[in-house]
């Protein structure tokens, strides 16, 4: 399942591009450089400048795959919400660069065991917005994400008892998490006037176990709801 949503968030975010070339907006496309400045200074005139500010809260459903802990198909709902910006980074097309400050809530459980572990994240990510006759703007998406572990308890199911994450040992016997954590970030999104919805997923790349023989790393999937202005 993961395999296949990055396989198709890169099919999607290599085609539209090549649709937005072939786009009408009542001006000839036929020069590439005329079509893309004047598709940019259209998305200018649509937020009033070359840049934008963003809102975003949703759900995280998330998992810790590795060798440390096993919550092999078991995912955890936590929430993410932050704040983006965006900058126009050409006048000849309209790609922007976003990054920004989020909290999110990270982890994942098995039958015995469930982990709970909090991040200030900054994304990191390039944005190719397409606009619609219709006034719909799609956000394909590309990046990555850096982040430090705010907070975190292990919580053995059996003995009812709690352990804080970000340690080298934990009370319960089992490894703790490193702090930092980083990874790619791939997904699209949707606007209409000020409204924002999107779909995202993080691919963990930093290993966040403790343990000098196994190794853990984050995967998360969002779905954020916002606003730009």
């Amino acid at each position: 399942m993961k395999k296949f949503f990055t396989l198709a968030m890169i099919a999607i975010v290599s085609a539209l591009p090549v649709m937005a070339q072939r786009h009408d907006y009542g001006y000839s496309t036929n020069n590439r450089y005329d079509y893309e400045r004047s598709h940019s200074r259209w998305i200018r005139n649509y937020y009033g400048k070359d840049m934008y500010f963003g809102l975003r809260i949703g759900p995280a459903f998330s998992h810790v795959g590795g060798d440390a802990i096993d919550y092999a198909g078991s995912a955890k709902t936590g929430l993410h919400l932050g704040g983006v910006v965006g900058f126009e980074i050409t006048n000849r097309a309209p790609v922007f660069f976003e990054t920004g400050l989020s909290y999110v809530n990270k982890g994942g459980k098995s039958n015995n065991w469930t982990t709970s572990l909090s991040y200030i994240e900054l994304p990191l990510v390039f944005k190719y917005i397409y606009y619609t006759d219709m006034g719909l703007s799609i956000h394909p998406l590309f990046g990555g994400y850096m982040a430090v572990g705010v907070d975190g308890n292990i919580k053995d199911y059996i003995t009812k008892t709690k352990a804080g994450a970000f340690s080298k040992e934990t009370k319960l016997g089992v490894p703790g998490f490193k702090r930092f954590d980083g990874g790619l970030r791939i997904g699209c999104g949707a606007g209409f006037s000020m409204f924002y919805l999107d779909l995202c997923y993080d691919i963990g790349l930093a290993n966040i176990s403790h343990s000098d023989y196994d190794s853990s790393s984050n995967g998360t999937f969002y779905l954020n709801f916002g606003v730009n202005f």
